[in-house]
Formats: structure tokens, C-alpha cells, sequence
């Protein structure tokens, strides 16, 4: 699913916003480094698709989108699996500044929530990323597919995600697109999951307020709406409207017409409500903490360290009922009246997906009117 940027106009219309201005131009090249086609990870300079096929044996395609490809490939000396990303710069004209934020990030970036950028080959018609594979499939995807699923489930996927974002966050990296199809499930090998935030393509070093109206609607903050300058807690938000999805199935705040600007002005009130019977078996510790982390009042509002040190997030105060009917019920209702892409799969976020999505701001979607991808 593509991210977007997108503002209201006088007549409520979403339209594409660009970040062009010179304060964001001063992270990205300053803070980030230089052009991104002429950069290089580990030293490694190539320019030949060669180098791609004699080092990594590729196989077939798991994701597609846009104007990038995602295929599986095993690295020939070493049997390791991985996903490579193959990217048309033809297809990419005027969008290079998403892929330019998403790679610059992940050169800066290893944590073991994050995907993890493993190598890049730049050749004058694609560029070839080389990213960690993650076979679990995305949030949603896993919580359907598992045969149990409890508040403790919830509480490792929240915990896994807030200590992503305080990482993030202590580099000053906004990522402003947290949202469930950028969290993939890795299944380990002693049984457990873990999560691993991918699609880096919104995320920006913050230096000061920002003021680009980004990121996807339901999971937005209402500082954003409000367009009175923003920081790193946007991401907090959204991490609080995955963990009300999380123990109910449907989100927060919903417009019931599917109208944006009613969905925004939910947001914006921030009246949050845990209605019955969803919530009646879900423990009190959960909702405390969701109601701290949609906070409307941004100094108010949990920080990423706040949420790690919480109870219910520190396993101590959750309840082992199995929520598995009742969730995924919801999420199928209010998630799955389109056909998703088959990125997520590919343990990395193919950048600007077609729009047959769940989430997208568009007018076949839960929640949303239209916009324009930029």
C-alpha cells in the first residue's frame, strides 16, 4: 500500500503535497547524505544487474507495485534468503524523493524490529535493494492466520513496535506512516513472532515542527489535520490506533458515511470510546494505555519510552483470553473490502503500490474520500 501526502483544500478535497521546502531539503541531503543514486552501502559501489545474478540466485515474485518489483533470492554463497527489490527508475520520474528518504534511513538504521537494508546495486535503468526477508506476512495477515490470539499476543507486537520508535525516535526520525502494512510478522524459530517496521518513504529527521500534511487518515494524528506543526509523537498516535485495532478489530475513530473530512473531525476531537460488548472482556491496563497514547494534547501524550515501561506492555497486567473469533471478525469487516497487493509477504514495502488497498484514502475504501498519490 503506498504512502501519500495529501492536504484539504477549502472545498474539503484531498489533494498531493509535496515536501519541497528548504527546511526539509536541508535534512534530506545534510543530515542524510548526498544524492542517493551515487551513495552506496558497506563500501560497495556496482552498476550492473551481473553483479546481482552472480552473487544471489533470484527466484519467483512476491510483490509487486508501481513502478518496483519484490522477488526472492538466495545469496549463492552462503544459502541465505533474502528479498530483492527491483526498482524502474522509468516508472519513478518525479518520485525519486520517497525512495531517496526510504534507502537513506535504512542505511542509518539496524535495530531488529526494523527491516534491515542488506545491499544495493545501482544500474542506470533500476536500482537493485537487497533487504532482509520476513515470510510471516503483515499484522493483519498474521493475527488471521494464527490459531490462538490473546491480549499478550497484542502486548508483544506493541512492545516490539514501541521499542522500533523510540530507537527511531533518539535519531530523531519521524516515520509517519505507521500503519499495519508496514509492520511484518517474523516467525522464529522457538515459535515466537516479532514485528519488523518497514516503508521508510515518509520518514524525516526532525529537526523542528513539521508542516507536510502526510501519512494515511485513519492512522494520522490530529496535530497533522490541524496543520499546527508536528513532531515525533505522529508516530505514537498511529502506534495507539494499531493497539485499539489490535484488541477490537476496527479502529478508534470512523467516519460512518466513509467521508475523510467526518473521519478528521473524529480525529480531531479525539473522544475515545470503548464500546460493548468488543471491549467488556478487554483488561483495564489495555485501555489506560491506548487512552494515553491518543492523547489530543501532544505533551500530554506517551512517548515511545513511556510505552515500553507500561504494565500492560510489560506483561504483567494482561489478560490470556482468546480474542481470535471476535478480532478477526472485525478486522475482515472493516479491513478486507479490497484485495491487498501482494507486498507484504516480501519483508519489504514496495513504495507507491497500487491503490486497490485497505487503508488508502480513496472513495472505495473504510473511512475515506479521494486523494491523489504523489
Amino acid at each position: 500500500m503506498s504512502s501519500l501526502c495529501w492536504s484539504k483544500t477549502h472545498v474539503g478535497v484531498a489533494e498531493c503535497n509535496e515536501e519541497t521546502g528548504p527546511h526539509t531539503i536541508k535534512m534530506s541531503f545534510l543530515v542524510i547524505g548526498n544524492i542517493f543514486f551515487s551513495l552506496t552501502v558497506n563500501g560497495n559501489r556496482n552498476f550492473t544487474s551481473m553483479t546481482i545474478l552472480e552473487k544471489y540466485k533470484v527466484g519467483k515474485v512476491i510483490g509487486d507495485g508501481n513502478f518496483a518489483v519484490v522477488k526472492d533470492c538466495v545469496e549463492r554463497s552462503t544459502g541465505r534468503e533474502y528479498a530483492l527489490k527491483i526498482i524502474d527508475k522509468a516508472k519513478c520520474a518525479g518520485k525519486e524523493h520517497l525512495i531517496e528518504n526510504e534507502v537513506a534511513v535504512l542505511r542509518r538504521v539496524k535495530h531488529p524490529n526494523i527491516i534491515m537494508l542488506i545491499e544495493e546495486v545501482d544500474t542506470p535503468t533500476e536500482l537493485y535493494l537487497v533487504m532482509e526477508l520476513v515470510k510471516g506476512g503483515d499484522l493483519f495477515d498474521s493475527i488471521t492466520s494464527s490459531t490462538k490470539y490473546t491480549e499478550r499476543d497484542a502486548s508483544v507486537m506493541v512492545f516490539n513496535l514501541a521499542g522500533a520508535l523510540k530507537y527511531l525516535h533518539r535519531m530523531s526520525i519521524v516515520h509517519r506512516d505507521i500503519k499495519p502494512e508496514n509492520l511484518l510478522v517474523c516467525e522464529n524459530p522457538d515459535g515466537t513472532k516479532s514485528l519488523k517496521l518497514g516503508d521508510f518513504g515518509l520518514a524525516t529527521v526532525v529537526e523542528g515542527p513539521l508542516h507536510t500534511v502526510c501519512g494515511t487518515p485513519t492512522y494520522v494524528a490530529p496535530e497533522i489535520i490541524a496543520e499546527s506543526g508536528y513532531g515525533l509523537k505522529v508516530d505514537i498516535w498511529a502506534a495507539g490506533v494499531i493497539t485499539y485495532i489490535l484488541l477490537c478489530g476496527f479502529p478508534p475513530f470512523r467516519s460512518e458515511n466513509n467521508l475523510q473530512e467526518d473521519l478528521f473531525d473524529q480525529i480531531l476531537l479525539g473522544r475515545l470510546e470503548f464500546p460493548s460488548p468488543y471491549w467488556d472482556n478487554i483488561s483495564m491496563s489495555a485501555k489506560e494505555l491506548i487512552g494515553q497514547m491518543l492523547q489530543v494534547n501532544v505533551e500530554a501524550r506517551y512517548t515511545a519510552e513511556d510505552v515500553l515501561t507500561h504494565p500492560w506492555v510489560t506483561l504483567g497486567d494482561v489478560l490470556e483470553n482468546n480474542m481470535k473469533i471476535e478480532v478477526t471478525g472485525k478486522l475482515k469487516k472493516h479491513f478486507n473490502n479490497m484485495p491487498k497487493q501482494n507486498n507484504t509477504s516480501a519483508g519489504v514495502a514496495v513504495i507507491m503500490v497500487s491503490v486497490q488497498t485497505h487503508t488508502h484514502v480513496h472513495t472505495h475504501t473504510h473511512s475515506h474520500t479521494h486523494t491523489h498519490t504523489c
